[in-house]
């Protein structure tokens, strides 16, 4: 082959490897296919509404008080020469508690026994000489009502020795003992402060606006008092029939029942006022809906959210009250914070 021919050769191989380099630049580089992203389906759980009881409640806040707080106060003044029970003792009654110094008492009882008795003698003997004839009836009536004067100082210089000895009026726990032997009782100051524990209540100062609906529902109102995480049960007692021009608020009193064991006179409680039950309503729990109330269902035919504002027929802390034509629809109980109405979504 000549010169001219192997030359013309080698630029043909060079023309068709630059030619083929180019049509593959063309082809995977300039020519190449764009690819579209598609976000995936956001994961999101669901369910469907169900049933439960609704409970309308009014959230408040009182002190605990027992029924009863009943004073021990001696009737008489002296020294008190014994001091029984302390703080926490149940006592029961016609228990002795205390004994004020008798002395004087006892003094004044047998100075208004002598008294008596002579006013007996001297009316037996004006009774007999009335009988006989040889005294009048003025005398006989002078002589009777002395001695009914000094029976009657008698028995109430019994009385006051009596009073000397203090016992408990009413069974119950000791609240308050705050005296000591050597110490002076008086009627002024109370020795002890008894109250029956097992006969709790609650007053409750309730704002002005649920007057109407506390006096309609009071026979029904359902209360569960809380403290530190025990409850018990309690009714209303009463309800104040007037409304305080001060504070706007009107008093209800509440009667604790069931187990009371844990709660005593003075603790802090909570109050759920229960004014209205709907039975096996329709429920969603609140976590349902987001911060602006909204809530998403989910459409199985689309696989997508969609948004819609349900509207609450009741509601409690946890849970609330929806119309049954949802009875069936998946509602997205966790992701909705971050759905749009419309947008896939894949159940997880």
């Amino acid at each position: 082959m000549s010169r001219k021919g192997v030359v013309f050769i080698r630029w043909l191989i060079t023309l068709l490897i630059l030619g083929a380099g180019l049509f593959l630049i063309w082809k995977f580089i300039i020519n190449k296919p764009k690819e579209v992203f598609e976000n995936p389906p956001a994961p999101v759980e669901v369910a469907k509404p169900y049933r439960a009881d609704i409970r309308q409640t009014l959230e408040l806040s009182g002190y605990i008080e027992a029924q009863a707080m009943i004073p021990v106060v001696p009737f008489v003044q002296g020294t008190i020469t014994g001091y029984y029970a302390k703080a926490g003792d149940y006592v029961n009654e016609g228990d002795v508690l205390a004994q004020i110094d008798s002395t004087p008492y006892e003094l004044q009882a047998k100075q208004a026994e002598a008294v008596y008795l002579a006013a007996e003698a001297t009316f037996t003997r004006v009774s007999n000489l009335y009988a006989s004839g040889a005294a009048t009836k003025q005398n006989y009536d002078e002589a009777k009502a002395q001695l009914d004067a000094y029976k009657a100082q008698y028995d109430l210089a019994n009385v006051q020795l009596g009073y000397a000895t203090v016992t408990a009026p009413k069974s119950g726990t000791v609240l308050l003992a705050d005296s000591a032997e050597g110490s002076i009782g008086t009627s002024t100051s109370p020795l002890y402060v008894i109250a029956d524990l097992d006969k709790l209540q609650i007053n409750l100062n309730v704002p002005e606006r649920y007057f109407d609906l506390i006096i309609e529902n009071k026979d029904s109102i359902q209360a569960i008092v809380t403290r530190d995480g025990v409850s018990t049960k309690a009714v209303v007692d009463t309800v104040a029939p007037y409304v305080s021009p001060e504070s706007r608020t009107f008093k209800v009193t509440l009667k604790l029942e069931g187990d009371v064991s844990a709660f005593r006179p003075g603790m802090y409680v909570q109050v759920s006022l229960v004014y209205r039950v709907y039975e096996n309503a329709l429920v969603l729990d609140q976590n349902v809906r987001n911060t602006d109330g909204s809530s998403y269902w989910y459409d199985p035919e689309t696989q997508t959210a969609r948004y819609v504002s349900l509207e609450v027929l009741a509601s409690e802390n946890t849970r609330f009250m929806i119309d049954e034509k949802w009875a069936d629809t998946l509602f997205i109980t966790d992701g909705q914070g971050s759905v749009l109405d419309g947008q896939r979504v894949s159940v997880r």
